[in-house]
């Protein structure tokens, strides 16, 4: 599972890179294109939903990193091995944080009903009032739903991550080992 995670890890550096690329380009792209008064209208939403992207994506990155916000508050005058269990609470909290969203953007997305309308999307819609699939941003002139792709990704990539975080915290809690740090955010 934790070689699954690093290679999870590894696509979503890269994807968050490029995210980030495309948001600096987007609004660099809006400032010229201001300045010689012939505004793109669609480039801010498009630099929004790059944004949005990056940020479930470092977010779970973040969750296999182990660099997640955490209130020691309470832990960290525990003896080791209440600390310990207390972490592997707290894994188990996120992985089943990230099922329940697995769960959600199932029912969300609703594959086996639009696949048993015969992909028609107004028949869908028709049945379930979920306009998920017809939905359109105001300037981008694309479908909403290929940019709310991102959250099953985050909802899926997030549960692989905690599953490896939770299996090592346990297997460490069983031999007595020492767990990983967590790592702080540089700023």
């Amino acid at each position: 599972m934790r070689r699954l995670s690093r290679a999870t890890a590894a696509i979503e550096k890269g994807a968050v890179i490029v995210c980030m690329a495309l948001v600096l380009g987007l609004v660099l792209l809006n400032v010229v294109t201001r300045s010689i008064n012939y505004s793109l209208f669609w480039v801010d939403e498009a630099a929004v939903f790059a944004m949005v992207w990056g940020c479930f994506i470092g977010a779970s990155l973040l969750v296999h990193q182990r660099m997640d916000f955490a209130v020691t508050l309470l832990t960290d005058p525990l003896p080791d091995r209440l600390r310990h269990g207390a972490r592997v609470l707290v894994d188990a909290l996120v992985l089943g944080f990230g099922a329940l969203m697995v769960v959600l953007c199932w029912w969300w997305f609703d594959l086996p009903t639009l696949v048993a309308q015969n992909w028609n999307l107004q028949a869908f819609f028709e049945v379930n009032y979920n306009g998920i699939y017809m939905d359109r941003p105001t300037t981008v002139n694309l479908p909403k739903w290929p940019f709310f792709l991102v959250m099953p990704w985050f909802a899926l990539t997030s549960t692989i991550h905690a599953t490896a975080n939770l299996l090592e915290d346990l297997a460490a809690l069983r031999s007595g080992e020492a767990f990983a740090e967590r790592q702080e955010a540089e700023v």
